[in-house]
C-alpha cells in the first residue's frame, strides 16, 4: 500500500482550516493562498513545529518585526506576515500558537517554547495577543523581564 506523506505546510493549513478555532471562518484563507503563506514562513524560519512521527503536533508562528509594523498590527491596519520584513525586527511577535489537545502541558509545550526563545535571543522585546481574552490584551515584555532561564543561565 502507498502511503502519501503530506508536508509540514500542508499539515499546518490542515491545522489552520480545521483545527484553529480563533480563526472566524469566514476570515479564513483558501486552500491554495494558506499553502503559499504556510510554506513561504516555514521555508524562512518564522513558524517552527513540534513533529511525532512526521505528524505535526504543536507549532508557534512568530515574527521579528519593529515598531512601526507593531504599531499597524495593534490598530488593526494592513499587515500580513509574507508580505512584510518579519526577519529582522527587534520585536519577537507570537503571531499563533497551536498544540494538539492531547500534548497541550507537556514536552511539546517546553519544546516549542526552548525554540522560540533560540530564534528570537537577539530580540529586545516579546509580545503577543491573548485571544482567549475578550478584549485580546496584547502583552509586551522587556527581554530583562522575562523570568526564562534560558535567558538567565546564558543557555543561548
Amino acid at each position: 500500500m502507498l502511503t502519501l506523506t503530506r508536508t509540514i505546510p500542508e499539515q499546518l493549513v490542515e491545522i489552520y482550516l480545521n483545527k484553529e478555532w480563533w480563526v472566524r471562518e469566514e476570515d479564513k484563507l483558501p486552500y491554495n493562498t494558506a499553502l503559499r503563506y504556510y510554506t513561504k514562513l516555514y521555508n524562512q524560519g518564522n513558524i517552527l513545529v513540534c513533529e511525532i512521527n512526521e505528524e505535526v503536533v504543536g507549532y508557534v508562528e512568530f515574527w521579528k518585526i519593529n515598531f512601526e509594523q507593531f504599531g499597524r498590527i495593534i490598530c488593526h491596519a494592513k499587515f500580513c506576515g509574507d508580505g512584510e520584513d518579519i526577519q529582522n525586527g527587534n520585536l519577537a511577535y507570537v503571531a499563533n500558537v497551536w498544540i494538539a489537545p492531547e500534548h497541550r502541558n507537556s514536552w511539546v509545550t517546553k519544546k516549542l517554547k526552548i525554540d522560540f526563545y533560540k530564534n528570537t535571543h537577539n530580540c529586545e522585546f516579546f509580545c503577543g495577543q491573548a485571544t482567549r481574552k475578550k478584549t485580546q490584551p496584547v502583552k509586551v515584555f522587556k527581554k530583562s523581564e522575562l523570568h526564562s532561564k534560558l535567558f538567565t543561565e546564558g543557555e543561548i
